[in-house]
């Protein structure tokens, strides 16, 4: 089952999550300055687009969900020389050595051909500029799906809470990572931790809102109105367990960086 893209949810949910990487990946790739020629593959709604846009980047956003373009475009609508554009991640609409640096944030290593992927944001990034990409230590104990997933091992043990794309999961690993970026066409490469902070909603908040949290995510979504209603105790038991002294959420995750050199 693909889930719609509630682009407004993934705003409003993921990009509070993901946006904690940008001033590190800014600053991997020696700083973004205006004039600087910006790729941001996987742009989702544009976090990074935007705050590039706003130090004065020429950036070019795209994407494969036109739903998410539209978003992106629309935000960096007040940005002379900036734009927003549906695209296959994997074979690039432009000619190589097209720009000074590009970026996937938590986009590429989900691609079927994440391979094909990372040798596209080399292609198109001039020699000597840089590449940046991003990746999750384990996504499972992200945010909120690390209480979903908890939930989940309890009350259907047989199931498998959250798949993994096998990008997602190679990458995870900081020296898989080092090695499939420098393998694209990248040099010196290296690789930086971001310890990534969801300060959540209350408990009983979190409960009254599953749908919402969820909603972007396909076992979950899956589940049959009886099947949540059996795994609802559980939720609340694995999220009173990640409550703070104030009752309110607080999870922990890493995230790694890595930047190289065409």
């Amino acid at each position: 089952m693909v889930p719609p893209i509630d682009v407004a949810l993934y705003e409003r949910n993921g990009e509070p999550l993901t946006a904690q990487c940008i001033p590190l990946a800014f600053e991997m790739v020696g700083g973004i300055s205006s004039g600087t020629h910006v790729l941001d593959v996987a742009c989702g709604p544009g976090g990074l687009s935007v705050a590039a846009a706003g130090l004065g980047a020429r950036v070019v956003a795209t994407d494969f969900a036109a739903p998410m373009v539209e978003r992106a475009g629309q935000r960096l609508a007040p940005f002379p020389g900036c734009s927003a554009t549906v695209m296959d991640a994997q074979a690039l609409d432009f000619d190589d050595d097209t720009f000074d640096v590009a970026f996937s944030m938590f986009g590429v290593i989900n691609l079927p051909d994440w391979r094909a992927g990372l040798r596209e944001l080399t292609r198109v990034t001039r020699v000597g500029g840089r590449g940046c990409i991003s990746s999750w230590e384990d996504p499972r104990t992200v945010a909120a799906v690390a209480v979903l997933v908890d939930a989940m091992a309890e009350v259907f043990p047989d199931r498998e809470p959250i798949p993994v794309p096998e990008g997602v999961m190679l990458a995870a690993k900081p020296d898989v990572l080092q090695e499939c970026m420098t393998v694209a066409g990248f040099r010196d490469v290296t690789v930086a931790p971001v310890q990534i902070v969801w300060d959540g909603p209350a408990v009983s908040q979190f409960l009254d809102e599953l749908d919402e949290t969820f909603g972007f995510m396909p076992p979950y979504l899956a589940l049959t109105a009886e099947e949540r209603e059996l795994l609802t105790p559980a939720l609340l038991a694995a999220a009173q367990r990640r409550a703070g002294t104030d009752g309110r959420l607080r999870i922990d995750a890493t995230a790694h960086l890595a930047a190289g050199t065409v």
